[in-house]
């Protein structure tokens, strides 16, 4: 159920966006038939961009016969391809395009080219569709990179699976034109899962700034409940139920990424006392310190609102570190507030910390 959730969730929020799907390796491409005819079914818009290859021009013959709805274009500039100008970017057919790359030098002109299209048609997103699964530094699997880190891990000396040419192109495209760019393997299942599930698939490079903390607003309502549900289905927080959420969404507090919402956690009021709870990370997002900030956060205004002390509880030993590396000292659960006592179930094996404010 949670998984078809999903689907009608993402489906829907990104419904009004258009993403380019850029085909690295033609070879794979009969492979991803099933993942763009996904994208079609939802109403997602997409343009599919590729080199010179006789293995796009034979699948699509094939798939012509099965009913797949598609516009073939050869032999386009990147410059001519622009929405509505040469081809409509609509739902009723999908543009495939086969890119004249003779403009551009050296062993990344199909980057080049796709991220020139990318900024014609104002795409959300840009799929790089090849033989890597997603960005590699080592033998550490990177999910998310902005380019403050990049610059760090190489000044670092860092080694990547990537050229840093190729690096370098997705960033610079990431701070100039605002796209997001995303590093796939293709194989079937890939796009949908990176684009219809809570978890994504590849590696995501983004300019990644502004980062806000906020409140929460009664439009997060969504965004917020596809966070909590997961770590509820692994049993990392209690359950809680859509109408409570709504009632409460004001005690959130939510970490955006480019107005994205990537990590939430609540302030629970328990009179003279206050609860940090509910923390939630995207897999992306997790790692980089973000829910210390909002936990830092939500100690600044429970200490505006002259809280004796903030507490939490977790089942999670990484969550024992994190609040121990906070200042918290573990405490007995029966010495947290009787208020929060009378409703919570002591069967569950966590641990509780408080911190004196």
């Amino acid at each position: 159920m949670l998984d078809a959730l999903e689907l009608f969730y993402y489906a829907n929020k990104f419904r009004s966006h258009l993403f380019v799907i850029v085909l690295e390796d033609c070879s794979a491409f009969d492979e991803l038939i099933l993942d763009i005819r996904m994208l079609n079914a939802a109403h997602i818009r997409t343009l599919i961009l590729h080199h010179p290859c006789v293995e796009v021009t034979n699948t699509l013959a094939l798939w012509r016969q099965r009913g797949f709805p598609f516009r073939h274009y050869s032999n386009l500039q990147p410059q001519q391809v622009r929405e509505g100008e040469h081809f409509p970017v609509g739902l009723e057919a999908v543009p495939i395009c086969e890119l004249n790359l003779d403009a551009y030098t050296g062993s990344h002109a199909l980057v080049q080219g796709a991220l020139q299209v990318a900024e014609n048609v104002g795409a959300d997103k840009v799929f790089f569709l090849g033989s890597e699964k997603g960005l590699v530094m080592g033998d550490q699997f990177v999910s998310h990179l902005h380019p403050q880190e990049l610059d760090k891990h190489l000044k670092a000396g860092n080694r990547f699976n990537l050229e840093n040419e190729k690096l370098n192109l997705f960033m610079q495209a990431s701070k100039d034109i605002g796209v997001e760019i995303v590093l796939l393997n293709s194989t079937t299942g890939s796009l949908f899962e990176e684009i219809f599930t809570h978890r994504g698939s590849g590696s995501l490079f983004t300019s990644d700034y502004p980062n806000v903390i906020r409140q929460g607003q009664s439009s997060d309502l969504m965004d917020l409940l596809m966070l909590v549900k997961h770590e509820i289905a692994d049993g990392s927080i209690l359950p809680i139920h859509e109408e409570f959420l709504a009632e409460n969404i004001g005690n959130y507090f939510v970490f955006t990424v480019n107005e994205t919402i990537v990590a939430a956690s609540t302030l629970v009021d328990y009179g003279s006392a206050a609860e940090l709870a509910k923390f939630c990370t995207l897999p992306r997002y997790q790692g980089k310190g973000r829910a210390m900030q909002l936990a830092l956060s939500m100690i600044e205004t429970a200490a505006k609102q002259k809280k004796e002390y903030v507490f939490a509880l977790s089942i999670n030993k990484k969550m024992w570190t994190f609040f121990k590396n906070l200042g918290f000292k573990e405490v007995a659960r029966e010495e947290l507030p009787q208020k929060w006592q009378v409703q919570y179930d002591f069967s569950r094996p966590s641990r509780a910390f408080r911190l004196q404010l």
